[in-house]
């Protein structure tokens, strides 16, 4: 049993409280993947970065260590809450209590440019949280992420493959992604069963395609709710004008898509283009 797992097991106890799976809490007790984390972030001397779920403060105390100047973080569990303020009392440590899909960057904490956020989120809701930060960046320049391996494996996705789908379309219109290292289930107490990956996600200033991301987000998201199916049948939609059937086979000929096709197999390009030939199409 590591250092960590005891100190972890203690700080439980102190509190009265235990790991709660509602929240997603496997708490990470490897000092060495904290450390890798909080250098993989290549803080600046006193950056300002945010911390998404500290829990027990094991990674934000590795970013003191590693030259953080000023931690901003969000924990929705209070269990936790009058710790980290207690043990970071003496340090440049901003916490508010509450969801982090519901904070604000700049209303919450004064940020007004961009900087790098950091966590080992809850797998249950990775996705919600991605799309948070899509929503928050411009005043996110990087993320430096914990996450579920397979769900890593997505981001970092090609077209063609079985991982490709509506999660890898929206972060990579909108950003970098790279899987920096793989995490067995020892690493986190308690142990998940799967394994995880430490990813890095690097924003871009602006889209890598300029399209109206309402009706890119629909169009994507309809596309891969049928994606055994090709691309004419699972868009088709009687009711709905943009997605008739004779709609669709004149738009995806206009791009040079063929309709037999499965999503999957369409790049950012590709969905890029139809987006933009279909809501004409509406015009």
């Amino acid at each position: 049993m590591s250092a960590l797992t005891n100190e972890a097991n203690h700080l439980l106890k102190i509190l009265n409280v235990s790991a709660r799976k509602k929240f997603g809490q496997n708490f990470m007790v490897d000092e060495a993947a904290l450390s890798f984390i909080a250098e993989s972030l290549a803080l600046a001397a006193e950056e300002t970065v945010l911390e998404i779920g500290p829990g027990l403060g094991f990674l934000t105390r590795a970013l003191f260590e590693k030259g953080a100047g000023r931690v901003l973080a969000v924990e929705t569990d209070a269990a936790y809450t009058k710790h980290l303020k207690k043990y970071f009392l003496e340090k440049e440590f901003v916490l508010k209590e509450g969801d982090i899909l519901e904070a604000d960057l700049k209303k919450d904490f004064g940020v007004t440019a961009p900087i790098k956020v950091v966590g080992n989120i809850p797998y249950n809701i990775t996705s919600p949280i991605l799309e948070w930060l899509i929503g928050q960046k411009s005043l996110v320049s990087e993320a430096v992420l914990t996450m579920q391996w397979e769900v890593a494996e997505r981001l970092a996705a090609k077209p063609g493959g079985k991982d490709w789908g509506a999660l890898s379309i929206f972060l990579q219109m909108n950003a970098d992604a790279e899987v920096l290292k793989k995490l067995g289930e020892s690493s986190f107490s308690p142990a998940p069963n799967v394994d995880s990956a430490v990813v890095r996600i690097r924003f871009l200033k602006t889209p890598r395609f300029q399209v109206n991301q309402e009706h890119f987000s629909r169009l994507v998201r309809r596309s891969f709710q049928k994606r055994r199916k090709t691309l004419l049948n699972s868009l088709e939609d009687r009711e709905d004008p943009i997605f008739a059937k004779a709609t669709l086979e004149k738009t995806l000929r206009l791009v040079d898509i063929d309709p037999t096709r499965r999503p999957e197999t369409l790049n950012l390009t590709d969905w890029a283009r139809l987006s933009v030939a279909l809501e004409g199409s509406a015009n």
